[in-house]
């Protein structure tokens, strides 16, 4: 039962005199230290973090974090005397949990608000500005998150940022404290891990640092020497520290805590007032859906939704609620018994239940996490493929559990019974790369003879295999049908539709199914299963190759199910987006297909095949009995369900765990660490009152692995909706009471979305916007504020120019970040081929995922057939393409294509003929830590810049946590040949080290592209190039 009066989980604390503010249940709250008197200043308006009181004590400036998963931030400020809360930016910025893209960084020396975001780069890298009557002044010092104006110094905390997930962090990221004193910034702190919290205290530079193995807090002075260590916690981390250069205060294990004279003090501080985040609500069953299934006779659905597991009539009846939290799998079995897996803490178990409800019988399953499980049709049996690539058989009578085959390469979750129950089909995984087989057989499990068969050769993907309804076939789709499309845009060859159904005889006497034989010349009477040698036996489908992506079994056919061949973009990294194709029905006497249901998500079939259960998008479910075609709509808004947060959250920290323990790629480690993560922070749990105050308790708990790629992303951490600013692609001052355009951003005018919507109408740089929507623009106006609430809309603006106002209609856009990431790509460009006399080319590659590959291939034909070319791999997000494109930069030119008219062409096509030069920096990481380092590794060149992040486990995510939250465990280590393992926690040093200092940002200028530009043009005086002779 919930205690008022027990502790609560602090965060985000500041300090003033006597005046202390923090954070608790997603508010702000202060408390004065003397008279312990504590008050709530906000209530329910998102998710407070990061408070800051400014130097004079009337204001508390602070993050706020809106939308389902605090998707957006902006900064807010609270008025002490009045309690007048004003917001102060209008960015919406981009917002994790884990990170803060817009928070406060400081005040400069006239108490002015001084904020970190990301909102006018075209990189996740947060810059400073100014904060003027609510209109941003960009400082120009480059990357930093907190600036500190003391004396004649001036301190800025590049990197330094609160990493509770990744613990110990060495990588080109971790937090440097830089200072300036009358010249140029110098780098004062850069130990090997991460610093943060960088403050004054007595007249001296303190910060955080784990350095030493658990973050403390640290001294220097000024030039960063003499380092002394002021505490020495070993428990748990000092977090989130500031300082009113007379006393510190920081949190740690969700308790707030006073330094003072090396003294540390708790502060003993109580709220009694209870907790509406704890409550218990109802939500739509249909947005947590997890699994779904229709019983035998077609009657009832089952559902697990949010762990809960459910079942319902298909047309009305109540809805029964079986088990709660945490189920992963429901079944049907044909005797109408349900089965559940029920997976958290206390259990790891199968139960099976009766449609009342009565508990018949559990099974306890110790061998890891069960990824799919299917009753045999005479419900003897269960089959169970697990997350340790195993597959297991349940005699339900007995209880016994046998493994029957294990998979050196992938999970063995797809599989089938014969409808007689005596054989089990499966694909069985025999390789793969992250997660995705890029190899699989089908086999064949006789539960009579207690032996295995191969049904089909290695060498292509075939799965979902799937008995005929008598039993006589078993079909399944398979990769293998080859038949090569020409890319549109880059000479190369690729195989988007390569899947086509198969069949394969199981009985003697019977003949494939397509065969050109009379039926009167043979009988094709099913005689017993004989297994021996039907690998010799497929046969084709005569249908068109397709996406294939189900087969299902009917009366005298098929149903398949194949999606369309369309981009990836919408797919790719955490997108919940799923495909949608056509069912068509094959018919086997008229052997061929025709169109059975269009935007089909998904589909299952009855027991006794007598319905389908067809999924299309939204959740949206029909019924449709197969002869004669009938559809029911299945109406599953009506199903709603009680969530209890504690319960959910202990759950939820539980999952975490547990999927770290089962995935996380050393085993070693694991069995190092033991339970003690968990325990640790289950320790902490009853304090947790609001799902983000869980979410950084999971974050500090997955950072006790200290490895890369431990994210917590998405779930349910606000029910306060963020609302969308209408952007104009361009930047705009504030002066002399007018607000002027100052840029319009242009990437190439002739592609989509690379240009401001001003540029259609006219509209310069230096022209005055008047007003928006009517709306006069003044200090407290500015166009952003007035845009609040017009994304992708079409405004009015009124602009004047030249003395003449005139008013134009534009469509708004809903983000600009790309806009301004052309424009950054096409000034370098510009700049390396004004530089060079248009002899060097230049490639920037923002990620190694779709955009990455996309902004590769759009650009590298032309910039690839110069004397040199410049390959720009800085703020690179990572992915999966390194291999792809560092594949197309190491080809080597040989020869050439000699036309009697037309263009020379080299041979290979769009090889360099000259020097390369690798740019990376910092914020190059995962796939970008990668493909710098092998771009070293293979030799196509020098890099320059500075060492690169240093995440390179990689990962593949398959369980959510009950409100849907995406948790990542690290899976797929990296080796190399040089360095082995050593690039995980370190990243990959340049062979030339330049840094981008704040004294470079102020001059506009790029010394690492300078640099880049000098070197190459000295290589290519040593390079032999191969002319054309």
């Amino acid at each position: 039962m919930y205690n008022l009066y027990m502790e609560r989980y602090f965060m985000y604390p500041d300090i003033n005199d006597d005046l202390v503010v923090f954070v608790n249940d997603n508010d702000l709250w202060k408390y004065n230290i003397n008279t312990k008197h504590i008050e709530r200043l906000t209530n329910n308006l998102g998710i407070v973090t990061n408070p800051k009181i400014s130097p004079d004590k009337k204001y508390v400036y602070f993050r706020l974090m809106t939308g389902k998963s605090g998707e957006s931030s902006d900064i807010y400020s609270i008025d002490l005397e009045k309690g007048n809360l004003n917001r102060v930016t209008y960015l919406c910025g981009k917002s994790t949990s884990r990170r803060m893209y817009t928070s406060i960084a400081g005040f400069d020396k006239n108490g002015n608000l001084i904020i970190s975001t990301d909102a006018y780069y075209p990189f996740g890298t947060p810059m400073l500005y100014r904060i003027v009557n609510e209109n941003t002044e960009p400082l120009n010092l480059g990357p930093a998150l907190n600036i500190i104006y003391y004396g004649d110094y001036t301190i800025i905390g590049r990197n330094t940022i609160d990493m509770p997930h990744w613990k110990r962090y060495k990588g080109g990221t971790r937090g440097k404290i830089l200072s300036c004193k009358n010249d140029d910034f110098k780098i004062i702190i850069d130990l090997e891990s991460n610093v943060n919290s960088p403050m004054i205290y007595n007249d001296e530079l303190y910060f955080i640092s784990d350095h030493e193995g658990s973050a403390n807090i640290y001294s220097a002075d000024f030039n960063g020497g003499n380092l002394k260590k002021h505490t020495d916690f070993k428990d748990y981390y000092v977090r989130n520290a500031n300082s009113d250069s007379k006393k510190i205060i920081f949190q740690k294990s969700g308790s707030l805590f006073i330094f003072q004279n090396d003294r540390v003090e708790k502060l003993d501080i109580n709220i009694n007032i209870p907790s509406v985040n704890i409550e218990n609500r109802i939500v739509k069953a249909t947005d947590y859906l997890t699994d779904y299934k229709i019983n035998y006779t077609g009657n009832l659905i089952g559902l697990i939704s949010r762990g809960q597991a459910l079942f319902t009539g298909i047309k009305n009846g109540p809805v029964m609620n079986i088990n709660k939290l945490k189920n992963q799998i429901i079944e049907f079995m044909n005797n109408n018994d349900i089965i559940i897996y029920n997976y958290n803490e206390e259990n790891n178990k199968i139960l099976l239940y009766s449609v009342d409800k009565t508990l018949k019988k559990f099974f306890d399953f110790k061998n890891g996490i069960i990824f799919s499980m299917k009753a045999s049709p005479d419900s003897k049996y269960i089959a169970i493929g697990n997350n340790r690539f195993e597959l297991f058989i349940l005699n339900v009578e007995n209880g016994n559990i046998n493994k029957i085959d294990e998979s050196e390469s992938g999970t063995i979750d797809d599989f089938s019974w014969s409808n007689d129950s005596i054989l089990l089909a499966y694909s069985y995984p025999e390789s793969e790369y992250y997660g995705y087989n890029e190899s699989a057989s089908i086999k064949i499990f006789d539960l009579t003879a207690n032996k295995k068969y191969d049904a089909t050769t290695s060498g292509a993907i075939d799965f979902k295999p799937v008995f005929s309804n008598d039993d006589n076939y078993l079909f399944y789709l398979s990769k293998r049908s080859l038949d090569p499309v020409a890319d549109q845009l880059v000479f190369n060859l690729g195989y988007p539709k390569i899947t086509k159904p198969y069949a394969i005889p199981v009985k003697e006497n019977i003949f494939p199914l397509f065969s050109d034989i009379p039926e009167e010349l043979h009988e094709n009477i099913p005689g017993k299963y004989k297994l021996n040698n039907i690998i010799q036996l497929s046969e084709v489908f005569p249908v068109p190759a397709e996406d294939y992506a189900n087969i299902i079994p009917v009366n005298n056919g098929v149903l398949l199910l194949h999606y369309p061949v369309e981009g990836s973009m919408k797919y790719y990294l955490f997108n919940n987006d799923e495909k949608t194709g056509n069912i068509e029905l094959f018919d086997f006497k008229k052997k061929k297909s025709e169109l059975y249901e269009s935007e089909v998500v998904n589909y299952l079939i009855s027991g006794n095949k007598k319905f389908l259960l067809i999924r299309k998008s939204s959740n949206k479910f029909i019924e449709r009995e197969i002869e004669p075609k009938k559809d029911e709509d299945i109406d599953l808004t009506r199903l709603n369900i009680t969530i209890e947060p504690m319960n959910e959250w202990k759950n939820m920290l539980y999952d975490t765990f547990n999927l770290i323990k089962e995935n996380y790629w050393s085993k070693e480690k694991v069995e190092k660490l033991g339970d003690d993560p968990y325990l640790k922070y289950k320790k902490l749990l009853n304090k947790v009152r609001t799902r983000f105050e869980l979410s950084d308790l999971i974050r500090e708990m997955q950072g006790e692995y200290s490895t890369s790629h431990s994210y917590e992303i998405g779930g349910d951490l606000s029910n306060v909706e963020s609302i969308s600013i209408g952007k104009l692609g361009i930047d705009y001052e504030f002066k002399n009471n007018n607000y002027i355009i100052t840029k319009i951003y242009n990437g190439d005018p002739s592609n989509e979305n690379e240009k401001s919507p001003l540029l259609y109408t006219g509209i310069k740089e230096n022209d005055i916007i008047k007003s928006i929507n009517g709306v006069t623009l003044d200090a407290t106006n500015n166009p952003d504020k007035l845009l609040l609430g017009h994304a992708n809309e079409i405004i009015t603006i009124e602009i004047v120019n030249r003395n003449e106002t005139k008013k134009y209609y534009v469509k708004t856009m809903i983000d600009e970040k790309y806009l301004r990431y052309r424009e950054f790509v096409e000034r370098n460009r510009k700049y390396v081929h004004e530089k060079t006399g248009d002899k060097i080319g230049y490639i920037h590659i923002p990620d190694m995922g779709m955009n990455g590959f996309n902004e590769f291939f759009r650009i590298y034909d032309r910039e690839a057939n110069r004397s040199g070319l410049i390959v720009d791999l800085r703020f690179n997000g990572g992915g999966f393409v390194s291999q792809l494109l560092l594949e197309k930069l190491s080809r080597k030119r040989i020869g050439y294509d000699v036309p009697r008219r037309g263009i020379i062409t080299p041979y290979p096509i769009d090889s360099v003929n000259g020097p390369m030069i690798g740019l990376t920096n910092e914020y190059a990481g995962s796939d970008g830590d990668i493909g710098t380092h092998v771009f070293k590794l293979m030799g196509l060149g020098k890099v320059i810049g500075t060492r690169t992040w240093g995440g390179v486990v990689g990962i593949n995510p398959k369980i959510k946590l009950l409100d849907n939250t995406t948790v990542t465990q690290p899976q797929f280590a990296t080796w190399f040949k040089d360095v082995k393992y050593g690039m995980e926690n370190y990243g990959t040093e340049p062979d030339i080290y330049i840094e981008n200092m704040p004294q470079d940002f102020l001059k506009s200028r790029d010394v690492q592209l300078d640099s880049a530009i000098e070197y190459i043009l000295k290589e290519m005086n040593d390079y032999k190039k191969l002319d054309l002779t």
